[in-house]
């Protein structure tokens, strides 16, 4: 009785092994679950290996940084990522490109530029070698956060908008901010949409460094290219601005190259800059309102520097430890006023300056100009303050009576 019970179970266990092999192999695909197990498998795997894959969504790219810790590099490799929202970065972890091809965000599907806004999530980042097309970045209360070799394009301006009733037109904006770094990037701007390129507000200890905004063509179509409202000890330095000429033809979007105000401790050095017309709209660079202030080495061509003292400051009642020294200014002539060449003019007697000293510059078709009224002689002159050694259009050096002055020819 045992053995024909043992008989029946053998039977019984061989069946079932014989069925399990023809339905694996009877073709009935919804009957095998491995595709899908395997892409869940994949998906799975990039999470794991910190690597953007192309093809993916915004939702898995959000998931495969969700995934890396702080100290980690998410890898993204190339292709064209469409984004209808919000990149999610978390402190702490970079994103670069895996290969020497920049992959491509593009959001150029939304009517209007992508904002990504961050806090504290996007401390300790770096973005490296990403191409940008619509999108830009609010970064406010973040420490560390770098943007290296990324491209910046595209950006879609707000319709029937100007320099002054659109200010969110930067692709970068840092806000109370500490430890910014922008290196090395390229910022376009075209025909349809012009813009900005970056702001910093209120912000410690940034740079902007070897930068390219511009190609004084297609690409070149800027309102301003870098703002500053810095707290303390900011760098501009390297960057190369070449706006196109005919732009200046549109006043409403015209707001000087670099335009600096509200500052204390400002360094712009090393810098080209070109296109931005020589007006009270142009300059290629204008800095108001503000302290500790140094701008040497650069070259400057259509336009030079513009210094002010405003009385619609308030916070910063003055202009104060000035130098402008070693500038190269290529103007294609003088004029009998502040905007072809150097020129400080203050609009009130109430506010003050301090301490400004302008040294060095080549400027043999342009003018120097501080001969505003109210301009405090004593205090222009004081701490080394005055006029020395800058090479000037001949007869176009406009000084009020009492400012030091030497060695200029």
């Amino acid at each position: 009785m045992m053995k024909t019970t043992s008989n029946y179970l053998l039977r019984a266990m061989l069946f079932i092994v014989s069925f399990s092999f023809a339905c694996k192999n009877s073709g009935l695909d919804e009957m095998n679950p491995a595709p899908q197990k395997a892409l869940k498998t994949a998906a799975l795997a990039a999470v794991a290996d910190h690597v953007i894959e192309t093809g993916m969504s915004l939702a898995q790219i959000n998931a495969v940084i969700a995934g890396a810790s702080s100290g980690q590099t998410v890898l993204v490799q190339p292709g064209t990522y469409s984004i209808t929202g919000k990149i999610v970065m978390k402190a702490g972890v970079s994103l670069a490109k895996q290969t020497s091809t920049n992959p491509i965000f593009d959001a150029s599907a939304s009517a209007a530029i992508l904002t990504m806004s961050y806090t504290s999530d996007i401390s300790n980042c770096l973005v490296s070698g990403i191409t940008f097309w619509n999108i830009r970045f609010s970064m406010i209360g973040a420490a560390g956060t770098s943007f290296k070799y990324c491209i910046f394009d595209y950006g879609k301006r707000a319709p029937n908008t100007n320099k002054t009733n659109n200010l969110k037109d930067a692709y970068l904006e840092f806000r109370d901010a500490d430890l910014s770094l922008v290196s090395n990037c390229v910022f376009c701007h075209r025909a349809a949409d012009p813009g900005r390129g970056v702001w910093l507000k209120n912000t410690t200890n940034s740079k902007i460094i070897n930068n390219t905004f511009g190609n004084g063509g297609t690409t070149g179509y800027f309102v301003t290219a870098i703002n500053d409202n810095s707290q303390s000890n900011s760098l501009i330095d390297g960057n190369t601005l070449t706006r196109n000429p005919g732009l200046s033809l549109v006043d409403s979007l015209t707001d000087h190259g670099m335009y600096a105000h509200s500052f204390n401790g400002l360094t712009i050095s090393n810098n080209t800059v070109s296109g931005w017309p020589a007006n009270g709209s142009g300059g290629s660079i204008k800095a108001r309102n503000g302290q500790n202030l140094n701008i040497s080495g650069n070259t400057l061509n259509d336009s030079g520097i513009l210094l002010y003292e405003y009385s619609n400051s308030p916070s910063f009642p003055y202009l104060k430890y000035v130098v402008v020294s070693n500038n190269t200014i290529n103007i294609a002539g003088a004029a009998n006023d502040m905007y072809h060449g150097i020129g400080y003019y203050r609009d009130n007697t109430i506010h003050s300056e301090y301490s400004i000293n302008i040294s060095d510059n080549l400027l043999p078709n342009g003018t120097i100009y501080a001969a505003g009224s109210a301009i405090n002689v004593a205090d222009f002159n004081a701490a080394g303050g005055g006029v020395f050694h800058n090479d000037t259009a001949t007869g176009y050096l406009l000084l009020k009576t009492g400012i030091n002055n030497s060695g200029n020819y």
